[in-house]
């Protein structure tokens, strides 16, 4: 495998659990996340309902702020930065060996993060008059300020970057990550990514699958200087490759398939597992139709569709799924695929 990133801490909330190994747990036993749910913050007329993957009331309530800062986030904000404070407790950060604050970057993809308080900015300025919006509402309307307050959270004082790309968006959040930890422009990145049930995706849907509302956060680092400092390594993986549809207009999976296995230095041949985004049956992904007997995950059919929280919620579930069978798994095979055309590629591997 060429020069790998290392997932050393995980942390992520979804419609199964607050944790992953509640969440592997219920979807090994067939558990589904579908719940009928209802956006009523007076954002739409009447009441928009429907089956949903809405998160649980009862998430781990991390203080990473003072109360009156706490009001004053998004729901995006508040889950990012209580599972970065788990993430970063993951990744077994002691004083000696935690990074300089000014190494420590974070990258965060999300779909449409912001995008309930912006509606609600809009909707209180012109009902309530401008003088009676919250002046903490204007910047929590924003795709970035998840990424934000979780810099502020972490007291992290590097690179703070927003990838926003539909599925793909947490593969291009690894990408940058991956880049970072190799060349030394970090030396840990805190990968986050997060979308919420919002009143246009709760109408909306996706292709008939219920939409679905995610946090995860990650602690990526080089691997080598994970293993330097004697760190449980989750994953490692090579970067991503996200591609925007093929050159003749098909799918970009199986192109994206193919480079990522180059990149990784992986033969279809030696997957011991694929995960795809895909709800439906996934036996005949392109790029590995000639080995059927590789085992496919497809979590979203319990999930709903996550988001821009989707590649991340893929590769700490694949993480998981390797570590059961033991030492000797083979690398895994993470595929999201878009709407929109993209699809996005990355090997993963369990030390």
């Amino acid at each position: 495998m060429s020069p790998t990133a290392a997932v050393t801490g995980i942390a992520l909330a979804t419609a199964l659990g607050p944790d992953l190994d509640t969440t592997g747990e219920a979807l090994e036993a067939g558990r589904s996340g579908f719940t009928p749910t209802a956006a009523t913050d007076g954002l739409y007329p009447g009441e928009v309902k429907a089956p949903a993957g809405a998160l649980a009331d009862d998430l781990p309530d991390v203080p990473a702020f003072g109360r009156r800062r706490l009001r004053a986030l998004s729901r995006e904000s508040l889950l990012v930065s209580r599972l970065g404070a788990l993430a970063w407790q993951d990744a077994g950060f002691g004083a000696d060996t935690a990074p300089d604050p000014q190494e420590t970057a974070v990258v965060l993809g999300t779909a449409a993060a912001g995008l309930s308080g912006y509606l609600r900015v809009l909707r209180d300025g012109l009902t309530l008059g401008p003088e009676l919006v919250s002046p903490y509402a204007g910047p929590q309307g924003s795709l970035n300020a998840a990424a934000s307050d979780l810099s502020i959270a972490a007291g992290a004082q590097g690179s703070i970057v927003t990838f926003t790309a539909g599925r793909c968006s947490g593969a291009h959040a690894l990408t940058v990550a991956a880049d970072y930890v190799a060349t030394g422009q970090a030396q840990a990145v805190l990968v986050a990514a997060v979308d919420v049930l919002d009143p246009l995706r709760l109408a909306a849907g996706d292709g008939g699958t219920p939409p679905g509302e995610a946090a995860v956060v990650f602690v990526v680092e080089d691997a080598g200087r994970a293993r330097a400092r004697g760190a449980r390594v989750h994953a490692e993986f090579a970067g991503p490759t996200v591609l925007r549809g093929a050159v003749d207009g098909g799918s970009a999976a199986g192109p994206a398939i193919g480079a990522a296995l180059a990149v990784a230095g992986v033969a279809a041949g030696e997957l011991s597992l694929v995960c795809s985004s895909a709800t439906a049956d996934t036996a005949g992904i392109a790029g590995i139709a000639d080995h059927p007997d590789v085992p496919v995950l497809g979590p979203f059919g319990a999930l709903g569709d996550c988001a821009g929280a989707t590649t991340l919620l893929q590769v700490a579930l694949t993480a998981r799924a390797l570590a059961g069978r033991g030492p000797g798994a083979g690398p895994a095979l993470v595929l999201t695929t878009d709407g929109n055309g993209q699809a996005a590629a990355v090997v993963v591997r369990v030390p």
